[in-house]
């Protein structure tokens, strides 16, 4: 995997900003995994200015990190200020905290504790170049056309991420919080497309997928199925029940995008 990952993060600096010694040494190694180098910059009584960024092809911040003064922001809001691609680390609480203000294809989120080959992944992501069909499908909502999402879930962070995520990219978003409310809202609203979430009380998302399925009324709506595991006898059962694809848990503006763009091309 890592040698797959090398060919785009080979050579590639990155920014490290706001962890304590242990942490960044480790990242710093993560990164040595795949030939891309980390760099501490700032330390604990001094953060860098924003053209500090300048020599470094992304970022990785700590979200835990405080501001240090009035004139000294914190590293999660120096890197907001930028148009540079980074991934932020912390809790839950603390990504949730600043997700709606970094939505962007560049940005990525991840929540402690995470593993090596979960970093790697989010640093290819940002900086692989953003696929040209997500930039075409954006395009007509900048002009005014709002296309509308379903989107069935019951985790609160999973909502606010995908909804903010939706809403920057000039979707209408309508949040269902169990399966057999997704499918009284789908019929009532005829959205462009659906997201469910596979574990939802009342109803799950495959039975929810089914009933979708069987009404004449919603069969052709494009469904994508979001997971939290990527099992792939799950992925096997969504696909033969009908969904359309499948995006897992944990997952980048990017990524959720090119999945929503690919089935509305092949709706269209």
């Amino acid at each position: 995997m890592y040698q797959a990952l090398g060919e785009i993060l080979r050579g590639k600096r990155f920014a490290l900003m706001g962890f304590e010694t242990a942490e960044a040494q480790a990242i710093a190694l993560t990164l040595a995994e795949t030939s891309a180098f980390g760099h501490v910059i700032g330390g604990p009584s001094s953060v860098p200015r924003l053209n500090s960024f300048a020599p470094f092809d992304a970022c990785i911040v700590n979200a835990s990190a405080p501001a240090i003064g009035a004139d000294r922001p914190s590293p999660v809001d120096l890197v907001a200020a930028t148009s540079k691609p980074a991934i932020i680390i912390g809790t839950a609480d603390e990504l949730l905290k600043h997700y709606m203000g970094m939505v962007d294809l560049k940005r990525d989120f991840a929540i402690r504790p995470y593993q090596p080959g979960e970093l790697l992944l989010k640093a290819y992501r940002i900086l692989k170049s953003v696929d040209n069909a997500t930039e075409t499908m954006l395009r007509p909502a900048r002009n005014g056309t709002r296309r509308m999402a379903v989107l069935a879930d019951d985790d609160a962070v999973t909502i606010v991420m995908i909804s903010t995520i939706l809403k920057h990219f000039d979707f209408d978003c309508q949040v269902a919080h169990d399966g057999a409310a997704a499918i009284s809202m789908v019929r009532d609203k005829m959205p462009d497309v659906v997201l469910l979430d596979v574990s939802m009380p009342q109803m799950n998302g495959f039975e929810a997928l089914t009933a979708l399925r069987s009404d004449p009324a919603t069969r052709e709506i494009p469904v994508v199925m979001v997971t939290a595991h990527h099992n792939e006898a799950e992925l096997v059962k969504g696909f033969s029940l009908g969904a359309d694809d499948y995006v897992t848990k944990p997952f980048n503006s990017g990524e959720l995008m090119a999945r929503i763009d690919r089935v509305l091309r092949v709706a269209g």
